[in-house]
């Protein structure tokens, strides 16, 4: 059977690929769609990315709520098609509107968007300069979820950010119970949809909840209807979804070999590996949990599509939910997921055992009290995020500085070199399937203005009609570049500090010295096309071992290289100094080996990032970063992908893990149930790493947001200390405070004893702290007395009062299952 003409060219390079199903067949969609998806529809998305020298591919296929069930059949069928043509070798995913994988969220950085409707729903296309009122609702911390939802009062509720879009102007209406990552997450929708969609023209209003009462008025005035709002723990939670009790696991059989397909059970227990043969294709029943369809390298054509087709009715045959995600795996390429259900199958390196199970890209959690903490070692490592290359980046660009929201022509010899208190308007022309293409990027520096911000997105908008409406449009932030954008300029991106908006003098390269002649550039990159330079503050504390600096002087350029800095890199720092600091005398610098006067020039010695585990060119163990929190009732942790310092949240606990030491990160808003669990949960991390690490020889280390020390921040890209420690390093703020001050907010080494110690203490804050009266702790969260742990109301009652509403003692209330605690916790209006 023949490809699909849609499929033709698909997989061939790297990035990410979509089709939606129209009328009942396959239609590539535009690249600036991508993101957007209706409820009314099916689409089929593959997700390209180069490993070493060879392709790999993802393959999903999204099924919005109300997605006809013919569409749906398609989607499936079309997608094993798209599988066969890549050669089989292609993971594939069912992913659901609202319970999307964290592997298909982490495609879309800015977040998915969900608009009512579809292409079979009649209706209009857009024009330009109407608009249809819109109120979309906002979930998650981080891979944020944008739902259109009914133009009613009833939508709303008190836990969550909406946004009111009346084209013109656009309401951010936060409830009084969300949290400040919501409504700021809320804010920066807003503003993309102002920027991007409205070109800045439009009015936003940020409104909170019963405290701004004429914007709040007009809200609901636009909104058309007003009553009495939700409380919070009516609006949902977008987390993955809970399960109160533990699903059998179920192997099937699927089979011609008579004939005919036939599906069998294997009934015997436990699953070993072998029981699966490679000419059968096998399913793998984990109920709601998920449901796997393992290919054999030996079945046949009928048996591939027999089983994926069996695995898809058991959903609604088995009344699951229709979000159940399935998998279809390839002999050979099963991910460690699969292979837990299995107690014979031991890989090198592995854990041993059943272990429990959590879908692939969601939220690591489970129904006990305890967290276990292995199932983080039995996750795939996160690979490097693809991306949409329109072409080889060598086609036409024209720069344009926003200047007095104006453009100014930015001269050919500065193509490249960016400041950071600017923003910039990129054109980009390419020919294309014999056709002249155009892109426009407009790059908002980190510390240009909210006008100049604007100014570019209307700008940009500007031109795109000025040309016709041809042109895709793209907001690129600074520190946030998209590869095709650092590809343009050929290897050469230099981000200067300053800019106009700051009153430097446009393009004049003396703006960014200091008052003695000198300036300091950090370069980073993993190729020639993707590394970048960024001046940095003059001192010792910005170095860090893993990369290349360059120190220019009035005479001497400094080529610093760290320990672990790349090949690439080392290019890009000499390819700096040949185009910035010409007639410079240039003197190479190994890390270790700085000679006097590099220290004198660069202010004096200083502590930096560094460690053995920095020192190596390709680390053997990458850094990983978790998130813990306890937000929807019950303790979870979830890994970030590719992190960054804006992926930290205050209102939670982070654990980064360098190998040899792991840091507990605690954010200002973290509760002391995050607190306390976080930090149990690293050291059984560490106790069950495969790997043979011990609690013996890893240090653990708790640290307060704002107070980092250099090997925290050194992984991290472009570390802001403006942003917490008001532009201090860790050192200084020793100084400031004495070594016992700052270690009593800030690296405290935890050993075994001390998690016993803590645990016992947090306990007897919250039962010996003090009682407060049922009718107290009944109240909405921003009624209840200040200083408690709002997740653990219960434990403040008095033991009569507690008898008195549970109807049952402590000891037995703290004995029964978690999800049942929580029940009668949402009964009593303790949750």
């Amino acid at each position: 059977m023949g490809v699909d003409d849609a499929f033709l060219e698909a997989g061939k390079k790297p990035g990410l690929e979509i089709w939606r199903i129209e009328k009942l067949k396959v239609v590539a969609q535009g690249t600036e769609t991508y993101g957007t998806f209706y409820g009314g529809d099916s689409y089929i998305c593959l997700s390209t990315r180069k490993v070493e020298s060879h392709l790999e591919w993802d393959i999903h296929f999204w099924l919005g709520t109300k997605t006809s069930q013919d569409e749906q059949g398609v989607a499936a069928y079309k997608t094993v098609e798209l599988d066969d043509h890549l050669g089989g070798g292609p993971v594939q995913y069912r992913e659901v509107q609202d319970h999307e994988s964290r592997k298909f969220l982490s495609y879309f950085p800015k977040g998915i968007r969900y608009l009512e409707g579809g292409v079979d729903s009649g209706f209009r296309k857009v024009q330009r300069g109407v608009y249809e009122k819109r109120l979309f609702q906002i979930k998650g911390k981080r891979n944020v979820r944008v739902s259109q939802v009914e133009m009613h009062y009833t939508s709303l509720n008190k836990g969550d950010v909406f946004i009111l879009d009346e084209g013109m102007t656009i309401h951010c209406w936060n409830g009084s119970q969300c949290s400040r990552t919501d409504r700021m997450k809320g804010i920066e929708v807003a503003r993309r949809i102002r920027d991007e969609e409205r070109g800045g023209k439009a009015k936003l209003v940020i409104i909170d909840e019963n405290k701004d009462h004429r914007d709040e008025n007009n809200f609901f005035q636009a909104l058309g209807s007003r009553g009495e709002i939700k409380e919070a723990s009516e609006g949902g939670d977008d987390v993955a979804f809970e399960k109160n009790s533990q699903t059998s696991v179920t192997l099937y059989r699927v089979s011609d070999e008579r004939g005919t397909l036939e599906m069998s059970t294997v009934n015997e227990m436990p699953l070993k590996k072998e029981h699966l043969d490679p000419n059968d294709c096998f399913i793998l029943d984990c109920g709601s949990s998920g449901i796997f369809v393992w290919i054999g390298k030996k079945c046949t054509d009928d048996e591939k599509k027999g089983g994926m087709k069996f695995g898809m009715d058991f959903i609604s045959k088995k009344g699951y939910p229709q979000w159940t995600q399935v998998t279809r795996v390839v002999e050979g390429g099963e991910t460690p997921i699969f292979k837990q259900f299995f107690s014979g199958w031991r890989d090198e390196g592995e854990q041993v055992g059943l272990g429990k199970v959590f879908r692939q890209g969601s939220l690591a959690k489970q129904s006990n009290d305890k967290f276990d903490a292995s199932q983080l070692h039995d996750r795939e490592r996160p690979k490097h995020k693809t991306e949409i290359l329109p072409d080889d980046a060598t086609g036409d660009v024209e720069i344009w500085r926003v200047e007095d929201r104006d453009l100014v022509s930015w001269e050919p010899n500065l193509h490249g070199v960016f400041f950071s208190g600017d923003s910039y308007v990129i054109k980009y022309s390419f020919t294309a399937n014999w056709r002249r293409q155009i892109i426009i990027y407009f790059w908002q520096g980190a510390r240009s203005s909210l006008d100049e911000r604007a100014a570019s997105a209307m700008l940009a908008d500007q031109m795109d009609k000025n040309l016709g409406g041809i042109a895709t449009q793209i907001r690129v932030v600074q520190n946030k570049e998209p590869e095709h954008f650092l590809r343009m300029f050929r290897g050469r991106f230099i981000i200067l500090e300053g800019g106009k908006g700051a009153g430097y003098r446009a393009g004049s390269e003396e703006d960014t010295y200091d008052s003695e002649g000198k300036r300091m550039f950090h370069v980073r990159g993993s190729s020639d096309m993707n590394a970048k330079a960024m001046q940095v503050p003059r001192r010792a504390a910005s170095l860090n071992s893993g990369d290349m600096f360059v120190l220019e002087t009035p005479y001497i350029a400094y080529l610093w290289r760290g320990k672990g800095a790349c090949a690439a890199e080392r290019r890009n720092a000499r390819q700096l100094i040949d185009y910035l600091m010409v007639g410079r005398e240039v003197e190479p610098i190994r890390e270790g080996k700085e000679p006097k006067a590099f220290w004198e020039a660069i202010g004096g010695y200083e502590d930096y990032a560094t460690g053995k585990r920095m020192e190596e060119e390709k680390p053997s163990y990458p850094p990983r970063l978790f998130q813990c929190s306890n937000a929807s009732g019950a303790f979870r942790v979830e890994e970030i992908f590719e992190f960054c310092q804006e992926d930290l949240v205050e209102d939670d606990v982070m654990f980064l893990d360098t190998y040899d030491e792991v840091f507990v990160w605690i954010g200002e808003g973290a509760n002391e149930v995050e607190k306390a669990e976080a930090v149990t949960v690293a050291m059984d991390y560490v106790r069950s790493d495969p790997s043979g690490r011990t609690l013996e020889d890893t240090i653990i280390i708790q640290v307060k947001q704002g107070y980092e020390p250099l090997n925290f921040t050194g992984h991290f890209q472009a570390w802001d200390r403006d942003k917490w420690s008001k532009g201090k390093t860790y050192e200084e703020l020793k100084k400031e405070m004495g070594e016992d001050g700052i270690r009593k907010v800030s690296e405290i080494r935890i050993t075994p004893q001390s998690v016993k110690t803590m645990n016992n203490h947090n306990h007897s804050d919250v039962t010996d702290g003090g009682t407060f009266s049922y009718e107290a702790l009944a109240k909405p969260y921003h009624l209840l007395p200040a200083g408690i742990d709002k997740t653990r109301r219960e434990h403040y009652l008095s033991n009569e009062e507690f008898f008195s509403v549970f109807d049952m003692e402590r000891t037995e209330f703290d004995s029964l299952p978690r999800w049942k605690q929580v029940q009668l916790k949402k009964e009593k209006g303790l949750f």
